[in-house]
């Protein structure tokens, strides 16, 4: 049975389950069944075996298996295994940003291939931060997560280039470093990919300054005075809304559909074109094909109204709250943006994405 229960433990780690509640459940072991269980985590060669030794180190009051983790992540290191450092008992093994280290975040708008990037700048000590690059899909979620140390005059030289390297129409924003936590870790949850790594970077990031740390946050940020919520015209025809268009399955066969519904064997006046044209976006938009999108869009929305914020565009900002407010705005808001995805041309015409950077392209070595 206590083997059975170490193998339990095995599977769940291997399977992405978290690595604090598995940590939990190794500290009831006996003695001898959690030295079986760090040997075997040392034999599966992985981020996430690395991660738990890591975090079960300080938990542990045998020097002895302090030792043997060490051993094992000394091992899983000089095999080309990503190692985060045992902390000493006492110390947190997932330490938030300490006090008065520079912390930097900065949020994209999405770009044609419905991607945009999030990168987080932390101080580790006098100009040497570590710096974290995710890549984020509108509906598939956590694409890729790269970070890595980088120097201060590095870090600078990388944030001055980026934007030369982005489409006119691709925003990059000063963010709170928390709420890049918050959606790195949001993304991750989609695609089910660096949950642990994704997890530990927000609880870095929790602690740092900035008033926005969850979506509903957005909603309660401070505006001047003389800024107006600017109309729905004027915000959807922002230049960052430009390359984002809604996609979902069965989009080409619906868009055979809607030609079908606007171009009858008959000939209809304009009035009764449109009116067929509206019927059935209206349908599509309530379908439950298009189900999946609708919280997305909505999310879409809300980090568009805080990239406005962000960039000092306070009307955008205070027109598009009005607009995820109001009873019918999102619904209204999704049924403009499937609209434009039929108008949109093939996704073979479409130019190169502009948001996705090779850091390392960039910084000097």
């Amino acid at each position: 049975m206590k083997q059975l229960h170490v193998e339990e433990i095995l599977k769940s780690i291997a399977e992405g389950a978290g690595a604090q509640e598995m940590v939990d459940k190794a500290l009831g072991l006996p003695g001898e069944e959690q030295e079986k269980l760090i040997q075997a985590l040392g034999a599966m060669k992985s981020e996430k075996a690395a991660l738990f030794l890591s975090l079960l180190y300080p938990s542990l009051a045998d020097k002895k298996l302090q030792k043997l983790i060490k051993k094992e992540l000394f091992r899983l290191k000089t095999q080309g295994i990503r190692v985060e450092e045992p902390r000493m008992p006492g110390e947190s093994a997932l330490r938030k940003v300490e006090t008065g280290h520079e912390v930097r975040a900065l949020l994209t708008n999405y770009d044609e291939e419905l991607t945009r990037v999030a990168l987080a700048a932390l101080e580790l000590k006098k100009n040497l931060f570590r710096l974290s690059q995710a890549v984020l899909h509108f509906s598939d979620g956590l694409v890729e997560l790269k970070s890595f140390p980088i120097a201060r005059d590095e870090l600078d030289s990388f944030l001055q280039d980026f934007p030369l390297r982005m489409s006119s129409s691709i925003a990059l924003a000063p963010i709170s470093p928390a709420y890049a936590g918050y959606l790195i870790e949001e993304a991750s949850g989609l695609s089910g990919k660096e949950a642990d790594e994704a997890r530990r970077l927000r609880r870095m990031l929790s602690a740092a300054p900035g008033g926005v740390k969850k979506p509903g946050d957005i909603y309660l940020l401070e505006t001047p005075d003389t800024a107006s919520a600017a109309s729905a015209e004027i915000v959807f025809g922002a230049e960052i809304f430009d390359r984002f268009s809604l996609r979902w399955p069965g989009m080409e066969e619906d868009r055979k559909k809607l030609d079908e519904a606007v171009n009858p064997a008959i000939i209809l006046p304009p009035y009764a074109i449109e009116e067929r044209r509206q019927a059935f976006l209206h349908e599509l938009v309530e379908s439950e094909r298009l189900a999946a999108s609708r919280p997305l869009f909505k999310r879409m929305l809300e980090d568009y109204a805080y990239l406005f914020y962000c960039l000092k565009k306070f009307d955008y900002y205070k027109g598009l709250l009005a607009e995820l407010s109001a009873p019918e705005g999102v619904k209204g808001a999704f049924l403009r943006f499937a609209q434009k995805a039929f108008e949109a041309p093939e996704a073979t015409d479409r130019p190169q994405p502009g948001v996705i950077v090779d850091p390392y392209s960039l910084v000097k070595r």
